[in-house]
């Protein structure tokens, strides 16, 4: 290697060592506090609770009235702030006001569309009504369909947990080891109670029990006084547990069909609009003709 060879090779050392240098230094080393808090974290900690515009707006906002339990419970779910809510919904609210007025306010000015005063005065205060409608809604649902799926993993769970029981396994080794089943966000929490149950040492019944207040999964709160009837009063808990694993899954299946029910319920209007087009489709010509 010539000169300018060694010079090439060096000079990319250096930039190389520079560039970890500077990564290393600016790396964020969080305090004691933030660490504590972190690792004592609830369900809720999936939360960003980063100090952000939206946060200080929504806490503005938020710290005048408070939304209600079941709305508190639904946020936890879908991991968004109740400051965070308020704000998207009086941002939605802001442009649901001023977006139409501002829409039909151009259109009259280029004379576009001549509407008068009081239809865009109606269609103003329906944008402000329905837009924080539409978010508040849209949360909810959300919130049911994440629910819902907890439920389905539940049932799963208490399979592999019936499953453990029959092969001889303690209570709370099958109430471990069944945690390790699965990946969704059931079993992650589930695993993370287990271990924070497991460091405090608490039982793993409490753990379930907590878990279940905090998702308010009334399912899993019937599995936690189970277990902890077997525990303590020696009861068989596989029985209750297979007995409510059939209920669960009954339950389940029962509200399928009845979605079923009314997703087929709202295909029948477009269906008969679409049969009464064909008719008028193929009868007009053929009057027409005649």
């Amino acid at each position: 290697m010539n000169g300018i060879g060694r010079l090439v090779a060096a000079t990319m050392v250096g930039c190389v060592g520079i560039a970890v240098l500077v990564t290393g230094l600016g790396q964020r080393r969080p305090s004691l506090t933030k660490v504590s808090a972190y690792l004592d974290r609830s369900v809720a900690a999936g939360i960003d609770v980063r100090h952000n515009a939206w946060h200080r707006f929504g806490h503005l906002v938020y710290r005048s009235r408070r939304f209600p339990a079941p709305v508190l419970s639904d946020l936890r779910l879908i991991h968004r702030q109740p400051e965070i809510h308020a704000a998207y919904l009086v941002a939605l609210a802001t442009a649901g006001l001023v977006g139409p007025a501002a829409l039909i306010a151009v259109g009259q000015m280029f004379g576009v569309v001549d509407l008068g005063a009081t239809l865009p005065i109606i269609v103003t205060l329906g944008g402000v009504v329905v837009a924080p409608l539409v978010v508040h809604s849209s949360m909810r649902s959300a919130a049911a369909e994440i629910r819902r799926d907890l439920r389905y993993q539940l049932s799963a769970y208490l399979d592999v947990v019936t499953m453990l029981l029959a092969g001889n396994v303690g209570n709370e080794g099958a109430l471990r080891q069944a945690a390790q089943a699965g990946d969704g966000r059931l079993f992650v929490e589930l695993r993370r109670q287990i271990l924070i149950a497991e460091a405090s040492n608490r039982s793993l019944v409490a753990a379930l029990a907590q878990l279940g207040d905090d998702l308010e999964l009334a399912e899993l709160q019937a599995v936690a006084a189970s277990a902890a009837l077997g525990t303590t009063a020696g009861a068989p808990v596989a029985r209750s547990l297979a007995a409510k694993c059939a209920t669960l899954r009954s339950a389940l299946a029962s509200e399928q069909e009845a979605e079923a029910r009314v997703r087929t319920g709202k295909i029948t209007v477009p269906l008969v609009g679409m049969s009464l087009l064909i008719m008028a489709a193929v009868i007009y010509p053929a009057l027409y003709l005649t």
